[in-house]
């Protein structure tokens, strides 16, 4: 990525970006008067990794609990294994637990490396964004 300096509207607009799961970036890129590629790369970079990053807070807990779901019922059907099933649900809910704590603090990590004016670095989701954005 190329080194320029963003002002503190630039920093202000992807950390709020951050802050609404995307949407102000998406936003931002719609409505912005520059053409796309004469955006900042600062901007482009977090415009898009909040967006990718919303879309995950938003869908891959759901994918988790439909696949305990699906898994809960094929084994609630035999019945020597229903504590294996309360078993399941309370790892579930350990789980999403976890995750929608894990995304805050992502999300709060973003937040800060943004109004520093620096680039974060999230393994997968910052190498997708990179490629996606040469």
């Amino acid at each position: 990525m190329a080194t320029q300096i963003p002002d503190i509207k630039e920093k202000i607009g992807m950390a709020t970006s951050y802050l609404s799961l995307g949407i102000i970036g998406f936003i931002w890129l719609l409505v912005s008067k520059r053409h796309y590629y004469d955006q900042k790369d600062f901007i482009r970079f977090h415009c898009f990794q909040s967006i990718f990053i919303g879309l995950l807070f938003s869908f891959f807990p759901d994918a988790i609990g439909i696949i305990f779901s699906l898994i809960s019922q094929i084994l609630g059907f035999i019945p020597f294994l229903l504590p294996v099933v309360a078993l399941l649900a309370k790892i579930h809910g350990t789980l999403q637990m976890v995750i929608k704590f894990g995304s805050l603090a992502m999300i709060v990590y973003c937040v800060i490396f943004c109004l520093y004016g620096k680039y974060t670095n999230i393994p997968y989701i910052s190498q997708i964004i990179n490629r996606m954005l040469r």
